[in-house]
């Protein structure tokens, strides 16, 4: 429990606030409860109160307020069993986790459905304002009907559409100003000098005379802006439409790095024939420009010379001070590269264009209402090039000691086309309502990349610069699929059962067709129960079964076939002369056996809704069994003709809870209280491996700090246990002898802790007062997880300050002087910390003026500001506790800490 400290202390009552204020929001227009009444199932729509799954819907009102650039910032926190981690880098795609995913070293993404057209890729290009509502498909009887692409859960997000009303006009903007959060703690200048004057005194003729904080140097406070203009009407008050642009610029906290993004939508949703055909098209399209800065400088700020100037006037390296020895007129580099040098040295610039767009038919038979043809065409097509140059005289610019310089291009055209088309047949027979619906999908996914062959080296050879094209086989996928959904007495017991037979071309023709299916059943009990109980108003009991799958290995996409790879300079000689030798072949490696993952997962839940609905909520635990995990891992020697390559090596147990309570607390005139509060609780274990020990999180020279191992977590580290003295200091490479041999070697190493959380929680208060002011507060917290400190692993030692091989220094983290370790010990348990945290992520307060003689009658002004990454409680102390590759916090880029100020007007 001590390692917990300052977070368990407020954890319960953060807890307790949950639990008693709770969500659930009434609506205050008809619209508003369509939108809470109907929710997206896979091809289709439901009632809410219909639903037999585990779906989560979030519409508008539900989203996150403040400053929100990304799709994914919207979800952050909103509902149980979905994890959002949001890089610091702008324009980086978050990750997203539905119940901690499904596969160990494959694919753990959700899919993402836009309007019906499954994407590739993140949704850091598509504008937030764009979005109408999410539904989030957690249990595998609602995503089955995805088959191959289900087990990590499916995200469907429905954009923004047309109005018959009249014009409308809304336009929103903000600006913030984006500031560092925390520094990595380092020595400074002063007590620098002492370090090396007290412990390496024949170093002491290194030392410079500055005082630089080489972080300071490298970060930079900044501001970000933001716009969104959208008109919605009815084109020639026949079809409705809706146009919107947007533009976000984000210039980073890293020197050099830098994000805009402009885009621009409309749709088109008329409808035809006495409503009996429903038309709904959309486009979007996204040109997002970047200076990527070489984040690998922040680690060199860390351990960079503090008593160093930046500036040297008297080297040839730009009039950067770097650590070098001289041969003649070759220069070669030692030590710590020149955090500034690697910045303003470099640009690193990259484009990117994406449209993404469908047309939907929906057609209500005219012979047969009952009977719908529904046809939905649609493609996301992105390319885009990028270009990175270094200086001749910057550190990386040189070669074998010359002043080369460096030059490499990558393009990319990525382009996905889909086709669904389905037959869906609703009618009730007196008590029995009835919904069949079967369907055929395709999609195909082409990829083209072109890459400079090697680096243009300027002055050995300027004509270095040949492209090469890489043509990706791409994936092909293709699906036939059904769904029935049965209500028997005005729906109080309905039961769901769907089927979906996938096939894909990453897998060999024995292999290719997988079949995938749920069932899932419901009870409205209170309509047996409860019927006359007016505190009750739905108690509603959800049992689900089904089977998912997953195909995304990566880069292998056609592993199973037999091919070979054609050298480009070796040679066989065949015969005599000059024209008698030709290029060589070898086989590749390749497996014939590969096939799906696939999860068979199990879920209970209850959904509840009292005090005429002013609290409801809901409530899931879940089962979830993936076998066949796929996984690059390593071949045997002389085995396949490669060193690495997939398999189907184990399998997979996840199992939780999901908790969502929502209470509406006051609605009066003058003022409101919404309250939303979920709670995960979510464990992963190995069941099975080929082998049962595969070491990862490799952190140099051979060591592991993780393992896969049966009966863990995935990534659970693995570590020597840390022998303290009296005081608590821990002892240099003395470690338990856990085996009692007598030898320390890597048989005493164990399993400590793990990265992923036990419990996650999410807490959004908002409401207004005096009828014109709002408000909103989200928190977020996480418990239980670990991470491994390799920012002070790799640094806070002697040996790394007074590195004797390059006759250099080096900067340490202040956790030196609690150690006072001479050599690294990287595979010690006291690297592994407890990172659990409590988060406030946004605050916001807005005044609204409306139906003002100044502003129209038709004219709404609302002015808001707030703070985003407000706060963080966190007894771990490195940048952030919120980490991503898998629980190593090497060099993260911050998270800022921005202060907002935003307009927002309607007409």
């Amino acid at each position: 429990m001590r390692n917990y400290s300052k977070v368990l202390k407020i954890a319960p009552a953060f807890l307790l606030a949950g639990t008693i204020m709770l969500e659930a929001q009434q609506r205050d227009s008809i619209k508003q409860k369509d939108i809470e009444q109907v929710v997206l199932i896979g091809y289709g729509k439901q009632k809410k109160s219909d639903l037999t799954g585990s779906i989560t819907a979030l519409s508008e009102k539900d989203f996150n307020k403040g400053a929100i650039t990304s799709a994914e910032g919207l979800l952050n926190g909103r509902t149980s069993g979905v994890v959002v981690t949001q890089s610091g880098t702008p324009g980086n795609d978050a990750v997203i986790r539905v119940r901690g995913g499904s596969s160990l070293l494959s694919s753990n993404d959700p899919l993402i459905v836009i309007d019906g057209l499954p994407v590739e890729g993140g949704l850091s290009s598509i504008n937030p304002n764009d979005i109408e509502s999410f539904s989030i498909l957690k249990d595998a009887s609602s995503t089955a009907i995805y088959g191959n692409r289900g087990s990590n859960g499916v995200i469907l997000i429905t954009t923004k559409k047309g109005s018959k009303k009249k014009l409308q006009v809304s336009f929103n903007s903000f600006t913030t100003y984006n500031t560092l959060a925390k520094n990595v703690d380092v020595y400074n200048g002063d007590q620098f000098r002492e370090i090396i004057n007290t412990m390496a005194p024949d170093k002491a003729n290194l030392l410079g005379t500055a005082n630089t904080n080489w972080q300071d140097l490298i970060f930079r406070n900044t501001a970000s802006f933001d716009s969104n203009l959208s008109l919605m009407g009815n084109l020639f008050d026949k079809i409705p439409s809706r146009l919107s642009i947007g533009h976000t610029e984000n210039e980073g906290l890293l020197l050099t790095s830098n994000y805009k993004r402009s885009t621009a939508s409309f749709t088109l949703n008329p409808t035809l024939f006495d409503n009996h055909l429903k038309l709904n098209i959309s486009g979007n399209y996204t040109y997002a420009f970047r200076t990527n800065a070489d984040e690998g400088a922040i680690g060199s700020a860390i351990s960079y010379d503090p008593t160093q100037s930046p500036y040297d006037a008297q080297t040839p390296f730009a009039g950067y001070r770097e650590w070098y020895q001289q041969d003649g007129a070759k220069y070669f580099f030692r030590g710590t590269s020149n955090p500034l040098s690697q910045l303003l040295e470099r640009r690193n610039i990259g484009n990117h264009h994406r449209f993404y767009g469908n047309i939907n038919l929906d057609y209500k038979f005219h012979f047969l209402p009952e009977l719908r043809l529904i046809v939905n065409a649609g493609i996301d097509k992105q390319e885009g090039d990028g270009k990175t140059e270094i200086s001749s005289f910057a550190r990386a610019g040189y070669w074998n000691g010359l002043p080369v310089g460096n030059y490499t291009e990558t393009n990319y055209d990525n382009f996905n086309k889909n086709l669904n088309t389905q037959l869906n047949y609703i009618k009730n027979f007196g008590k029995l309502s009835f919904d069949l619906l079967g369907g055929y999908e395709y999609q195909n996914f082409d990829y083209k990349n072109y890459n400079s062959a090697n680096q243009l080296l300027y002055v050995l050879d300027p004509n270095n610069n040949v492209a090469d094209t890489y043509t990706d086989p791409g994936v092909n996928l293709q699906a036939f699929f059904g769904r029935l959904n049965l209500g028997w007495n005005n729906n109080r017991y309905l039961v769901t059962v769907n089927y979906r037979r996938d096939g894909s071309s990453r897998f060999s023709k024995e292999n290719r067709w997988g079949n995938f299916g749920g069932a899932a059943f419901a009870w409205k009990m209170h309509e047996d129960l409860f019927k006359d109980n007016s505190t009750i108003n739905e108690l509603k009991l959800r049992l689900s079964v089904g089977a998912v799958g997953q195909q995304d290995i990566g880069g292998y996409k056609i592993d199973y076939f037999k091919q070979y790879d054609v050298s480009t300079n070796a040679y066989y000689q065949f015969g005599t002369g000059a024209n008698t030798y030709y290029l060589i072949a070898r086989p590749k490696g390749y497996n014939q056996n590969l096939t799906w993952e696939s999860s068979t997962k199990y879920n209970a839940g209850l959904d509840f809704s009292l005090f005429s609905r002013r609290l409801s909520g809901n409530v899931d635990v879940y089962l979830a069994d993936t076998k066949d995990l796929l996984s690059i891992v390593a071949e045997g020697a002389l085995q396949n003709l490669r060193v690495l390559g997939p398999k189907n090596i184990g399998s997979l147990q996840s199992k939780g809870l999901d908790f969502n309570l929502n209470y509406q607390m006051f609605k009066k005139e003058n003022f409101t209280l919404d309250v939303n509060y979920n709670l995960s609780y979510n464990h992963l274990e190995i069941t099975e491996l080929f082998t049962d020990n595969i070491p990862q999180g490799g952190v140099g020279l051979g060591g592991y700090v993780q393992t896969h191992k049966v009966g863990l977590a995935p990534f659970s580290y693995w570590v020597y246990q840390q022998v303290y003295d009296s005081t608590g200091k821990p002892i240099e490479g003395v470690y338990v002898d856990r085996n009692g041999d007598g030898t320390i070697d890597s048989f005493d190493k164990y399993n400590y802790k793990k990265p992923q959380a036990d419990v996650t929680m999410g807490l959004m208060i908002d409401g207004t007062f005096m009828k014109n002011w709002d408000y909103s507060m989200a928190w977020r917290a996480s418990f239980g997880n670990y991470v491994y400190d390799q920012v002070n692993a790799d640094r806070a030692y002697f040996s790394t300050i007074n590195n004797v091989v390059d006759n250099t220094l080096a900067n340490s983290p202040l956790d030196f002087a609690k150690t006072g370790f001479a050599f690294a010990n990287k595979e010690s348990d006291y690297y592994i910390k407890n990172a659990s945290y409590l988060k406030l992520d946004n605050v916001t307060l807005g005044y609204t003026i409306r139906n003002n003689n100044f502003i129209g009658d038709r004219t709404s002004l609302r002015i808001y500001g707030g703070v985003q990454n407000a706060l963080i409680i966190s007894d771990y102390k490195g940048l952030d506790p919120e980490v991503f590759n898998n629980g190593l916090d090497g060099v993260i880029y911050p998270r800022a800490r921005m202060y907002m100020l935003g307009v927002n007007v309607n007409f």
